[in-house]
């Protein structure tokens, strides 16, 4: 008896360590994986270098190739918003951003290739805030263009309130209503064309200073960010109408999203996505962090009541293994719409 239980202790630690062996060489295998791919990936970067379909950015000295301005008024032109440059603003006012580029748009951004699409490019520059002279940046959105707006000389953004369309707006300004406390602030909107960080200062492509007045508050830009995603997708906040479709279009996601559909025995009738890609956004303020997100809507009917829903799909950045996680899907659901909207 004792020798057989002998034997079965030994049998047990034998396969305790055959699976530690088959785990830790799985683990192997992933990095070599990962490591191969990662290989993979750059050699296709470079092939498409040497191929010239990967442009360098142009270099730029600050302030001087690049300039920038920030305005409360609402107008056609960068000369135009320089003249009215706004330098102090507090809650509630209106703010845009102005560009103007000595050559054109497509000298300066950062050329890359799509991860969903090797063979298509991205165009980006990234937008910051940061406390004026600080290397750091509390919030960071990147700035996807499209080919054909790589002509542009000159570039408008509304950071307060929300606006629909492609680079329209951003919600960098409103997004410091989740971390800034009341009280005046000096800071610092930048755009950059390097994802080093910390950076040199000079080496962004432009800044403007203003100064933030929260003293009484920052109720009004609270509104306008719980309001940003409704103007960002509808062009309003009335949520009678559904979002507009966009370029961007994920069969993997549409897949994950009609699975968690049916378990709440929803059965779409339409599935289709807002804007062009992922929205892209970074913060260091209380912790580093990087995600991104999309939307999609999706059309139902239940008897003779016809609804749609948007989901949110949600992907955060872990930095350990360089890539993004399983999207996080978040539903809104039972908006009433007319059932010849639905199909």
């Amino acid at each position: 008896m004792k020798r057989t239980a002998i034997i079965v202790l030994l049998l047990l630690l034998g396969s305790s360590v055959a699976v530690g062996q088959i785990m830790q060489s799985k683990r192997w295998r992933d990095r070599m994986d990962q490591s191969v791919k990662a290989s993979e990936d750059a050699d296709h970067d470079r092939r498409l270098e040497e191929e010239g379909r990967l442009p360098v950015p142009k270099p730029a000295v600050m302030n001087v190739d690049v300039q920038m301005v920030l305005s409360k008024a609402d107008v056609k032109t960068f000369a135009q918003a320089k003249a009215a440059e706004a330098k102090w603003i507090t809650d509630g006012d209106p703010l845009w951003l102005y560009a103007k580029f000595k050559s054109k748009l497509g000298d300066y951004v950062i050329t890359t290739r799509n991860p969903e699409d090797r063979e298509k490019l991205r165009y980006t520059l990234y937008a910051e805030i940061a406390p004026r002279g600080d290397i750091t940046a509390l919030h960071q959105y990147s700035i996807l263009f499209a080919k054909e707006d790589l002509a542009a000389t000159e570039l408008k953004i509304s950071l307060a309130p929300g606006q629909f369309g492609r680079n329209k707006s951003l919600p960098i300004l409103l997004a410091l209503t989740n971390t800034t406390k009341s009280g005046v602030w000096n800071n610092e909107f930048r755009l950059t064309n390097t994802t080093a960080m910390p950076r040199t200062l000079e080496s962004n492509l432009a800044s403007s200073y203003v100064v933030i007045d929260f003293s009484t508050g920052v109720s009004k830009y609270k509104k306008m960010e719980s309001e940003y995603d409704s103007m960002l997708l509808r062009g309003t906040t009335d949520t009678s109408k559904m979002p507009l479709a966009g370029t961007y279009f994920s069969n993997e996601l549409k897949t994950r999203l009609v699975e968690k559909l049916a378990a709440e025995n929803i059965q779409p009738l339409k599935v289709y996505f807002s804007g062009d890609d992922w929205q892209e956004s970074a913060s260091v303020a209380p912790t580093a962090r990087k995600s991104r997100r999309v939307f999609a809507t999706f059309t139902y009917r239940q008897g003779e009541v016809c609804s749609y829903g948007l989901a949110e799909f949600a992907e955060t950045f872990d930095f350990m293994k360089g890539a993004y996680t399983e999207p996080e899907i978040r539903i809104q659901k039972d908006m009433p719409i007319p059932c010849a909207e639905a199909n």
